[in-house]
């Protein structure tokens, strides 16, 4: 995703619809992001850490739900750090906002070079987070 198209998507996903998301973001691939846009606000934040990123010990402490709905979309590699995304508007246009969501998906050689790379990626919402430790 270049600078100008990361700087777009917030603008796109706030104009008149709702969207709600759980995302992993290369460039904290430990860290599970809530997102909620609606009525011009965006709201990005921590969501705790994806379970596949936790201890086997650590899951007792995790509500059964959680672990729950972390099988169901279970990745061998993965785990569950995955994407969910909603989007609900009149008009909506689906075309276009594909088109935009699938500029913010790693190439072939970006997904091959692996986590260590992935972190080194410019952050996509520092402006709006922590910062990673």
């Amino acid at each position: 995703m270049t600078g100008d198209e990361r700087a777009q998507l917030p603008v796109v996903l706030v104009g008149g619809m709702h969207a709600d998301a759980r995302r992993r973001v290369v460039d904290r691939p430990d860290t599970l992001l809530g997102w909620d846009a609606a009525g011009g606000a965006l709201s990005v934040e921590t969501a705790g850490p994806w379970l596949a990123s936790l201890p086997d010990a650590a899951w007792e402490m995790v509500p059964p739900m959680r672990r729950a709905a972390a099988s169901l979309d279970w990745h061998p590699e993965h785990g569950d750090r995955c994407q969910h995304l909603v989007f609900t508007s009149p008009g909506l246009d689906r075309e276009g906002l594909t088109r935009l969501l699938e500029t913010c998906l790693l190439t072939d050689a970006e997904y091959a070079a692996g986590r260590e790379a992935w972190k080194r990626f410019p952050a996509a919402f520092d402006a709006l987070l922590s910062p990673v430790s």
